[in-house]
């Protein structure tokens, strides 16, 4: 993975968990699909906005 995300989201956590028991158990289908899964998680937080746009305070009262 290389210089990756330090926090996963639920779903990469899954996603790597599903590609090592792949692996563990030489199922080479599962592992495919673990693979592509954490691609495209690693594609999307890729084209995602670093900073999240914040939401205007509301005015004071």
């Amino acid at each position: 993975m290389g210089k990756g995300r330090k926090v996963l989201s639920d779903d990469h956590a899954r996603a790597l968990i599903k590609q090592a028991i792949g692996m563990i158990f030489g199922d080479t289908q599962v592992e495919a699909e673990a693979t592509t899964e954490i691609a495209a998680i690693e594609s999307r937080h890729a084209t995602a906005r670093h900073k999240p746009v914040k939401a205007p305070r509301p005015p004071k009262a």
